[in-house]
């Protein structure tokens, strides 16, 4: 069987983009399960086709943009060509019109796609300005062109009915390599607190409006002063569009300047040890599908704090996080249970990292992409 992922960039799985992690994982740990596993992507700087060997592992098919419909364009004749020796087509590319241009070539050239949406269609703002119209003029066919979306959770198969796709959808979640996660890892990252019993929450990602944050400062702000007193959140990550500038601005009005500390980026060994030095991941997303920040966090054992929507529902009753609304009012309650139950912190870590061997790991899920595969080549 012959895969091809179809992706934007030279999926860098140590970086901050989440699509270029997973694909990474799944074509890896789909090659090691004997699938012919391919990764084709357009990169933006590309003038002619090259092959990128990203690791000894993974090799990435580079191509140059497709942004024009009736011109001639490398990675459409080689799909054309190939045609015969290729059973699917699988996307990870949303809003790109690249995308389009490629996947009417596969329908025309009877070569089925299918389309991993990694959640954006569930975001608020989906169907909101110029994403609007792209839903109106393009968004929509790309979806039913496909002879399956790939959901992350049963959230996101719902909310792309309501974006508009027709078809039908599988669920297969994110997951993590337990490989990358090293096994030891540095529990002083943060240097030492003032009082040993405060609290280090840590909390990563990319500093936008979506993840949050000026909730989470505001629930910080309703806490207890006997909660607050022994409470630092560690907020890791890029500061994008100079967000950080105004979450500081908050914390300095509300009084709660020692309650937070902003740090940049850190990836690879450093994400880990960071992770391995707090003890509580705290995930206050409007919405998230998935988040694989939150995968570190269960790997390293960390009991975790995330809001409904995330779609980590199904796990509920293995007690390795609360969840909470998306809510000033309702975070603030949740630290609050969490505080009550720190004397099950280790056991709810303990747990959490039970699931990800038992259910979140790569090599599980790319068995269930594989699985799929097959049940949708015999339609």
């Amino acid at each position: 069987m012959r895969i091809i992922h179809i992706v934007h960039g030279k999926v860098n799985p140590n970086g901050h983009n989440g699509i270029s992690r997973v694909v990474y994982n799944l074509n890896r740990q789909e090659r090691a399960q004997g699938i012919n596993s391919e990764i084709w992507s357009l990169v933006d700087d590309a003038k002619t086709h090259f092959s990128y060997i990203r690791d000894n592992y993974v090799t990435v098919e580079c191509f140059p943009r497709v942004r024009i419909p009736y011109a001639q364009h490398e990675i459409i004749k080689r799909l054309i060509s190939e045609k015969n020796n290729i059973d699917l087509v699988h996307f990870h590319m949303i809003w790109f019109f690249d995308k389009n241009i490629i996947a009417r070539a596969t329908i025309r050239a009877a070569i089925p796609y299918i389309i991993t949406t990694h959640g954006t269609y569930s975001k608020p703002n989906a169907t909101a300005g110029k994403k609007r119209l792209a839903r109106m003029l393009f968004e929509r066919a790309y979806l039913n062109g496909a002879v399956e979306i790939h959901a992350i959770t049963n959230e996101e198969s719902q909310k792309l009915k309501d974006y508009g796709y027709n078809g039908p959808t599988f669920i297969a979640p994110n997951g993590i390599d337990l490989s990358e996660v090293p096994e030891v890892r540095r529990n002083d990252v943060f240097g030492v607190l003032p009082k040993p019993e405060i609290a280090r929450f840590i909390w990563i990602g990319v500093k936008r409006s979506d993840k949050n944050l000026v909730e989470l400062i505001y629930a910080v702000e309703m806490l207890p002063r006997k909660i607050r007193d022994n409470l630092v959140i560690y907020l890791i990550g890029p500061n994008y569009r100079k967000n950080e500038s105004k979450y500081k601005a908050l914390v300095n009005k509300l009084g709660i300047v020692k309650n937070f500390s902003f740090v940049g980026p850190l990836y690879g060994k450093e994400k880990y040890d960071a992770l391995e030095s707090a003890d509580v991941h705290i995930l206050p997303s409007l919405s998230e599908v998935f988040s694989l920040a939150m995968l570190d966090a269960m790997a390293c054992s960390k009991p975790c704090l995330v809001s409904k929507g995330c779609g980590y529902g199904p796990w509920e009753d293995d007690d390795c996080f609360i969840s909470f609304d998306p809510t000033a009012e309702a975070i603030a309650d949740a630290i609050k249970q969490m505080f009550v139950r720190r004397m099950d912190w280790q056991r709810m870590g303990e747990n959490a990292r039970k699931v990800i061997k038992r259910d979140l790991n790569w090599p599980t899920i790319a068995r269930i992409m594989i699985e799929n595969y097959v049940r949708i080549l015999k339609k």
